[in-house]
């Protein structure tokens, strides 16, 4: 992929046992970048070959195969990416609060660096309103101190 492009976005896919052979999945889309938690999925319940499914539909935009990690790395993908977007200025979708509790609580382990080389970058999306953005990063951490990509 272009350097930018679609960098620094991450899905994130939870499931937990939920009762008789079900399991519930909750998602989340985040921009380890700069704006936390984007969007999220769920949680919904499903038996085990329709998680299979799900998980490939999931995933089916990036280009690797899906991952498994351990709770604590989503944790950590997720809350911190919710920190880190909270510290600039911006909240998470508002159905974060709704599923937060679906991954448990968070021990910060510093494993996740946000930002892009040490610096908030802002790569702007068809949802996203560019202008308050870059206003909100100039207002939080100043003009010359984070990077973006917009389209014109």
């Amino acid at each position: 992929m272009p350097d930018g492009i679609g960098h620094g976005i991450v899905s994130v896919l939870v499931a937990r046992e939920h009762r008789r052979g079900k399991v519930a999945v909750a998602g989340y889309l985040v921009d380890v970048y700069c704006l936390g938690v984007k969007d999220v999925l769920g949680p919904k319940v499903m038996d085990d070959a329709d998680l299979r499914a799900y998980v490939r539909t999931y995933f089916l935009v990036y280009e690797a195969p899906a991952l498994a990690a351990p709770i604590e790395m989503a944790r950590e993908m997720v809350w911190g990416a919710v920190a880190y977007a909270r510290n600039l200025g911006f909240e998470p979708h508002p159905e974060f609060e709704r599923t937060a509790g679906f991954l448990g609580a968070w021990e910060p382990t510093g494993a996740v660096r946000f930002g892009r080389d040490g610096k908030p970058y802002f790569v702007g999306g068809v949802r996203d309103d560019a202008t308050h953005v870059l206003r909100t990063l100039e207002r939080s951490v100043g003009e010359g101190n984070f990077h973006y990509l917009v389209a014109v």
